[in-house]
């Protein structure tokens, strides 16, 4: 049998219970401990709080030495479970193996904490080290190792009276504070000796007796001489992947020096993700706003002191809300992410680039040996986002337009570069996107320019200012006139007539082409039917679909909503679209055209030639018309190349059983050679300009009596 004396050199196991009314140690000793309110448990604590049987504690056997360990489960070994549950550290768990400075949590007011003591002072570590001088032979070391582990022991309190005279150094220090604390606690003498560690520091460093002054809690303590008047030292020290807070206490008069070593690696570990979290953007990784200022100002500050030049890149995707609108967010998402990599990898080393906000991102060159090398890396980037994105059965092509400020003609300060990047930005776009654009001194007031032209837009279409005109189409081949091109124009008060090329842009930028395109398909349909109604020999009228407004999710059910209102026939709308249109979301577009052509509405192909002129996908898609562009038409000459391009565009429509219409016919020698190309149809000011709706009707009289 065990003396009193052995169970004191033992490893023991201890909860100390905290609830109102109420504090006690337990000493564990059993195999099975039940927790609760009921007095059949072996731990019993009265509280409401409590389930009877809230929760029980096993012993385990861990190894074939027999070592032991404990585990905590919540309820009773029947499956019941607490009707509040056991929280371990914070954290709510059904079954946990208990470790030294566990606290469990049964209710917002009882607590259990649990320590392993080791109360040995010659314990087999201190002995097998004593013989090579590792530590000094009165040292008292709490180092516990899995040999130790060879029983539970249990000091009841008649134990504890009958050996107070006994052996009352180590029962004092059993109890003590310092043995219970779950933190490290290490002692050492000005030579350098450890003298003393708690349960706590042998547990964290088994290692310490072995490294002595060269473990890295102790390293470097002797030689801070300038604490040893009493002053504390504060200091984090990393062992391997944790780090510690560590207070040193020089206590002069004892000439020794005691640390309390506190773990931080959770608080550092969630400080280094705030911190990292307060300066990159969540979605896409990459350096946000914030971070991007800090770096621009000590790229400004070093090239100033180099006197050498940097430049700030402004850049977005051109219509992304098109994506969003069309496929969802989470894809838009996707394609932000991809985006995003795509440019952070065709940048050089030591560049910066940082979303600035939805799909706007900067890019910082802090050296660069001209404007030229500016412009190559805008190049490149602008080649690499044309390659297609895929994401799921998506195949999307975004393009992007950069706008590029210069440090220091463009603006010597953050601000003022940002700005000018911006309204370089601005001007990209307004040169028609899919490009870059150096800052001149011009665009701050073209910028301002755009800002008042987009107020005025945003009140046009209430105001009633926007309006329709038609521009006729001719048959070649029997000279009558077969349909109109309903053509969108905006007439301000103060501005007069604007280009549609300045505010058609404008309108798909801030989302008005939606509103608007709504309202000028409603108002072709409406004319349609006025027009029927006067007798006049139906025709069909062409109607524009922006990228924006085609991509829009409820398109077919807009268009069949608008034709019931009007109540006109489908066969008399004809809807154009764009080649660029169809490759942002070939798949989304396919099922579109298929509803739209299931309704009875035509489909024409505007401009083509100037996108991707995939002949793969135009026979895919269910188009009526395919139009020729007439950047083609305008230098038609003879055995030229846009003759032969041409050739081809009528071959290949005849092929496909498409009628091809020629824009941009405006003189009698285009016209002759698009006869002899077997071109089927025109339309352009050599037939007419683009008229109002009441001049629609004159005209169409006066071309049959013409044509008659």
């Amino acid at each position: 049998m065990l003396t009193l004396v052995d169970n004191l050199k033992k490893v023991n196991h201890i909860l100390v219970i905290d609830a109102p009314n109420l504090r006690r140690t337990v000493s564990l000793e059993q195999p099975m401990y039940s927790i609760g309110r009921q007095t059949s448990n072996s731990i019993v604590i009265f509280s409401q709080k409590l389930s009877r049987k809230h929760a029980t504690i096993l012993r385990k056997n861990e190894d074939r030495d027999n070592s032991h360990s404990f585990c905590i489960i919540d309820g009773d070994l029947e499956g019941n479970k607490s009707k509040n549950g056991i929280f371990v550290n914070g954290r709510k768990c059904l079954e946990h193996e208990l470790k030294h400075g566990d606290l469990i949590n049964l209710s917002d007011d009882i607590r259990i904490s649990y320590y392993i003591i080791n109360n040995s002072s010659n314990n087999l570590n201190a002995d097998r080290y004593k013989d090579s001088q590792l530590i000094p032979e009165k040292s008292t070391s709490f180092n516990i190792s899995r040999e130790q582990f060879k029983q539970t022991q249990v000091i009841t309190k008649t134990e504890i009276t009958e050996i107070e005279g006994e052996n009352d150094y180590e029962l004092t220090k059993l109890a003590s504070l310092v043995e219970l604390s779950p933190n490290p606690i290490i002692e050492i003498d000005w030579e350098g000796q450890i003298t003393y560690l708690n349960s706590a520091a042998s547990l964290k460093f088994p290692d310490i007796y072995k490294t002595k002054l060269e473990h890295p809690i102790l390293k470097d303590l002797l030689e801070k001489n300038q604490h040893r008047n009493g002053n504390l030292l504060i200091r984090e020290v990393k062992v391997e992947e944790e780090v510690f807070e560590q207070h040193v206490h020089y206590l002069s008069e004892s000439k020794l020096i005691r640390s309390y070593i506190f773990d931080i690696t959770e608080r550092k570990r969630i400080e280094e993700i705030l911190q990292y979290q307060a300066f990159h953007d969540a979605l896409t990784d990459l350096p946000n706003r914030s971070f991007f200022h800090e770096q621009l100002a000590l790229a400004i500050a070093n090239a100033h002191r180099n006197q050498t030049q940097m430049a700030v890149i402004f850049l977005d995707l051109d219509c992304f809300k098109n994506i969003n609108d069309t496929l969802g967010h989470s894809i838009g998402d996707r394609i932000l992410q991809l985006f995003a990599k795509r440019l952070n990898a065709g940048l050089r080393e030591g560049d910066t680039i940082a979303r600035w906000g939805g799909d706007e991102f900067t890019i910082l060159l802090p050296h660069i040996k001209n404007v030229e090398e500016a412009a190559k890396l805008a190049e490149r980037l602008l080649g690499e986002i044309k390659q297609p994105f895929e994401v799921g059965e998506h195949k999307l092509y975004v393009k992007s337009s950069l706008g590029i400020a210069i440090y220091p003609q463009d603006g010597e300060d953050p601000e003022t570069l940002l700005k000018n990047a911006d309204a370089a930005l601005y001007r990209s776009k307004e040169q028609g996107r899919d490009r870059y654009q150096f800052y001149s001194s011009t665009m701050t007031s073209k910028v301002s320019e755009w800002l008042r032209l987009e107020h005025l837009l945003h009140q046009a279409l209430v105001n009633e200012e926007l309006f329709l005109v038609y521009q006729p189409q001719l048959d070649l081949e029997s000279g009558k006139i077969f349909g109109m091109e309903a053509l969108l124009r905006w007439h301000n008060p103060e501005l007069g007539l604007v280009s549609p090329a300045k505010f058609i842009p404008l309108a798909e930028d801030n989302g008005l082409i939606v509103p608007i395109g709504e309202w000028a398909l409603l108002s072709a349909c409406a004319q349609i039917k006025a027009w029927q109604l006067l007798g006049i020999e139906p025709f069909k009228v062409s109607v524009n679909l922006s990228a924006r407004q085609f991509q829009n999710a409820n398109l077919v059910e807009m268009v069949t909503q608008i034709l019931q209102e009007t109540e006109i026939d489908p066969q008399w709308l004809e809807l154009e679209i764009t080649e660029t249109t169809i490759m942002q979301n070939v798949n989304f577009a396919r099922q579109a055209l298929e509803k739209l052509q299931q309704i009875g509405v035509r489909i024409s192909l505007d401009d083509f030639g100037t996108g991707y002129s995939s002949l793969g996908y135009l026979k895919q898609f269910p188009f009526h018309t395919l139009k020729i562009d007439q950047s083609f038409v305008r230098d038609l000459k003879e055995n030229s190349r846009d003759t032969a391009i041409i050739s081809a565009v009528i071959a290949l429509g005849r092929g496909l059983n498409l009628r091809v219409i020629a824009e941009g016919v405006e003189t009698q020698q285009q016209l002759e050679l698009l006869r002899n190309l077997q071109c089927e149809a025109i339309q352009g000011y050599w037939l007419s300009k683009p008229l109002i709706a009441a001049e629609v009707v004159n005209f169409l009289t006066c071309h049959a009596k013409m044509a008659g």
